[in-house]
Formats: C-alpha cells, sequence, structure tokens
C-alpha cells in the first residue's frame, strides 16, 4: 500500500490529535476530585450512622439524669418535711428520734443519689461532646464537598474545552487523508491502544518503543517513500522522519 508522505505526516499530526482526545477520557475518568468526593460520601454515611448511635445514647442518659433528678428531689422533699416536723417540736420523744434517724437515712441515701446524678452528669457531658463533634465533622465534609464539586466542575469544563477543540481538529484533518490510509489506522489504532501511527526514529518504533533489526531497516531504506510502513512487533503504521 502506498500514500504520499504528505499524507502520512498527517498521520501522525491525526495520532496526536486522536492522543489527545484519549487523554482527555483517561483524565476525565480520574480525575482526583471523584475518589475524594467517594470518600467524603463514605465519611458522611459512617457518620451518619454513629451519629444517630450517639443521639439514642444521649436520649438514654439524658432519661436517666431527669430520673436522678427526680430521686433527689422527692429525698430533699421528704428531709423538708422531716425537718420541719422537728422544727415543730410537736411531735412525741421517740417520734422526734425517729424523724432524727430517718433524716440521717435520708441524707446518706441523697449524697448517694448525688454521686450517682454527678457520674451521669459527667456521661451526658462527654455523650454530648461526641455528638456536637459529630455534627461538626459533619458540617466541614458537607462544606468540602461543595468545594471538591466545584473543582471537579472546573476540571470537567477545562478537558471538555480541550476535548471540543481536538475533536474539531480532527474533523478538519480527517478529510485531508487518502481514505485507504485512514481507513488503515483507524483498523490500527483499534487494535493497538488507541495508536494507530508511530514515527520511526533512527532505527526504533515511536509506537512500541523497541528497536527494529538491521536487516529490516536496510529493507526500509531502499524501499519508496511513499511505500506504507508496519513496525513488524506492534504492526502499527511507520512514518518516516
Amino acid at each position: 500500500m502506498k500514500a504520499s508522505v504528505a499524507h502520512q505526516n498527517l498521520l501522525i499530526d491525526l495520532q496526536k490529535i486522536d492522543t489527545t482526545i484519549l487523554s482527555c477520557g483517561v483524565r476525565l475518568a480520574n480525575l482526583p476530585e471523584l475518589e475524594q468526593i467517594k470518600a467524603i460520601h463514605k465519611r458522611l454515611e459512617d457518620a451518619s450512622v454513629e451519629l444517630k448511635v450517639v443521639e439514642t445514647e444521649l436520649e438514654d442518659v439524658s432519661i436517666d439524669l431527669r430520673r436522678s433528678e427526680v430521686d433527689v428531689e422527692a429525698v430533699v422533699d421528704r428531709m423538708k418535711k422531716d425537718e420541719a416536723r422537728l422544727n415543730a417540736g410537736t411531735a412525741s420523744p421517740k417520734e422526734l428520734e425517729q424523724t432524727q434517724h430517718e433524716l440521717a437515712t435520708l441524707a446518706k441515701r441523697k449524697a448517694e443519689l448525688e454521686d450517682s446524678e454527678l457520674e451521669i452528669m459527667m456521661r451526658f457531658d462527654s455523650v454530648k461532646k461526641r455528638l456536637d463533634e459529630l455534627a461538626s465533622d459533619e458540617v466541614g465534609l458537607q462544606q468540602l464537598e461543595l468545594e471538591l464539586n466545584v473543582r471537579l466542575e472546573n476540571g470537567k469544563s477545562e478537558i471538555a474545552n480541550e476535548l471540543a477543540t481536538a475533536t474539531s481538529a480532527r474533523a478538519v484533518l480527517v478529510p485531508q487523508i487518502d481514505s485507504a490510509l485512514y481507513d488503515l489506522y483507524e483498523k490500527v489504532r483499534a487494535s493497538a491502544h488507541g495508536v494507530g501511527a508511530a514515527l520511526l526514529i533512527g532505527n526504533k518504533c515511536d509506537g512500541c518503543h523497541l528497536v527494529i533489526n538491521a536487516i529490516e531497516i536496510e529493507r526500509i531504506k531502499g524501499l519508496d517513500s511513499e511505500e506504507i510502513l508496519r513496525c513488524e512487533e506492534c504492526r502499527r503504521i511507520l512514518v518516516r522522519i
């Protein structure tokens, strides 16, 4: 198969454009923001699950705290009544003694309840602190996601513009290339990872980067400049410099 040197050179120009188009697709699929946003979604999901657990725990501790407060209030009310009875001095000596004994028992019970209440309050503060931290983290992650989405859209837009420019240039260039040569290029490109044509630089194929043996190089030197060359290793179209 033969094609003019000019058409062969245009094939290299086309390959550069197609490499750019291929690169745009790869870059678009691998924008770092995509993975970062995915990681944020996972963290938000995990945080949401933990948030529900902590909220439930806080509700339970709040109930325990309120119950403890009620128990303390009940003991305090009972102590006030007993103290009022003592201060009134209207009861019999035996009743007064019993009231004093009950006050001592109530005071001990009050101290126990207050200790327990203090422990519950500490638990409440700890759980509330964790809840606040989770809520703050959630807000921070959501804000980061917004920022990443902006960067993602900017990155997509930049690549889309580059892709549009390359696609337009390709549409202009393809009609200038011999149709048979173009068809061969497309066939090779489809089976060679998007690279259908490469330069022959010295004795090396710029497509697979392998050295061509001396015998083949000598054969190539004897061929007409319009003869279409193919790399023996990767079968890509070779264009001589």
